[in-house]
């Protein structure tokens, strides 16, 4: 069973190791990352979610998304999960570019370049069904007809320009 740290409504460590999907206080916290798999033409690698996931199953999705288990630094707990369900290995190459705060936690998202090509990947059954490379266009339609998960626009327009602003493409 996962098992991930607590912290509360300020980011700070509790001490506290909860076991995954225990029902907790809403003062305490958990944090989550998402990796945004970019290449050198701009496009983002996006996966599609298994039908067996309970939230969002089928829906298309950022590259890559997953728990930060107990112990673990939320960069290492990216490039865990980049492994996990894209079978391959990246370099995350700094901090995460924008930290979201939800109730019961903080979403951490990491930006990094994946120039691979799509039959190198192995897709992790339970997780993705599918993965593909998108623009900003199709990610932003994708949204629009309903077919990704529940974004904000603007959210992602804000992941494709902090991309460009980091000198990677576009």
């Amino acid at each position: 069973m996962e098992r991930w740290d607590v912290y509360d409504l300020d980011r700070r460590p509790t001490d506290r190791i909860l076991p995954r999907g225990e029902a907790h206080a809403p003062e305490l916290c958990q944090v989550v990352v998402h990796v945004c798999l970019f290449n050198d033409r701009g496009e983002m690698l996006i996966q599609q979610r298994s039908l067996e996931k309970k939230g969002y199953p089928g829906y298309w999705d950022v590259s890559v998304g997953g728990g930060v288990l107990a112990g673990e630094g939320s960069r290492e707990a990216a490039m865990r999960e980049v492994r996990e369900e894209l079978g391959i290995e990246v370099t995350i190459p700094g901090p995460a570019a924008v930290t979201l705060a939800f109730e019961g936690g903080f979403d951490d998202y990491f930006l990094a370049e994946w120039n691979g090509t799509l039959a190198e990947l192995t897709l992790q059954a339970e997780e993705v069904m599918d993965a593909k490379w998108a623009s900003r266009g199709e990610m932003l339609a994708m949204l629009e007809e309903g077919t990704f998960a529940p974004f904000w626009p603007s959210f992602v327009q804000l992941l494709f320009d902090l991309h460009r602003h980091l000198g990677l493409s576009e």
